[in-house]
Formats: C-alpha cells, sequence, structure tokens
C-alpha cells in the first residue's frame, strides 16, 4: 500500500507542476521543493525500516541526477526542474519504474514533436514543456501497478 501511495503522490505533484510547466514554462519552486523533501523523508523512512536496501535507494537517484548534470551542461537546454522531478520520482518510484516513466516520456515528447516538426507548427529552438510526458510515464506506471 505505501508503494501505490507513493506513485500516487508522485503523480499528483507531477499533475500540479505540470500546469504550471505548460502555462508558464517553469516550475513553482516551492512545491517542487516541498515534493522532493517529502520523497527524500520517504525514502529514509523505508530504508530505515529496512524495507529497500541503501544501495537501491542511492541508485534511484542516478536519473535526476544525470538530468541535473545534463542541465548545468546544455546551459538549461534541459530545465533543473525536469531533473529535480526525476529525483522525486526515483524517491517514490524505485530505479526501475523511474526509468519506464521516463522512457514513456521521452517516447511521447519524441512523438509529439515530431508530429509538430513535420506539420510546420514549431520550429527547431521551440521549447516544449517535459512534465506533462513525464506525469504520462507516471501515471501509466500507476495504472501498470494497480491493474
Amino acid at each position: 500500500m505505501w508503494k501505490w501511495m507513493g506513485y500516487l503522490c508522485a503523480a499528483v505533484l507531477l499533475a500540479y507542476h505540470s500546469v504550471f510547466d505548460i502555462k508558464r514554462q517553469c516550475i513553482p519552486g516551492r512545491s517542487l521543493a516541498l515534493g522532493v523533501a517529502l520523497s527524500c523523508c520517504c525514502a529514509l523512512g523505508r530504508g530505515l525500516q529496512g524495507t529497500v536496501s541503501w544501495t537501491e535507494l542511492v541508485v534511484a537517484l542516478l536519473p535526476g541526477t544525470a538530468a541535473l548534470a545534463l542541465a548545468k551542461i546544455t546551459r538549461e537546454q534541459i530545465g533543473r526542474g525536469d531533473g529535480w522531478e526525476l529525483i522525486l520520482m526515483g524517491n517514490w518510484m524505485g530505479l526501475a519504474d523511474c526509468l519506464l516513466a521516463l522512457g514513456i516520456a521521452l517516447l511521447g515528447i519524441f512523438l509529439v514533436s515530431a508530429v509538430l516538426l513535420l506539420l510546420g507548427r514549431v520550429g527547431r529552438k521551440t521549447r516544449i514543456a517535459f512534465v506533462p510526458f513525464l506525469w504520462a510515464g507516471a501515471v501509466t506506471v500507476l495504472l501498470r501497478l494497480w491493474i
């Protein structure tokens, strides 16, 4: 039940952040920081209870850490908020499900971008919000777990 609740928390926060990412192309810092802090506390609690190993908890942070590093390297072509969202997802969902959600998000944004480029609606420099795609990936993983 706790695992399911973590997925649900991640999906709700991603939905909230998706609205801001679409409208303003930024993620509200306070709710993002609160979500990351809450997910870290939950991960620490699971580690202290022994329900998950510390190695798994650290490894689950790798996608988000890599995204933050890419944000630094690419000078924010990939947003820092996306990296923090992946850290939040890694804490609550674990590495395997976080990577599955990320893969679904990357496939989704690739398909939408390709269609928009082919239709001539966007250019190469157009920024597309990524958090809604992360939300779709998280919901897909949540539904897979629920069904």
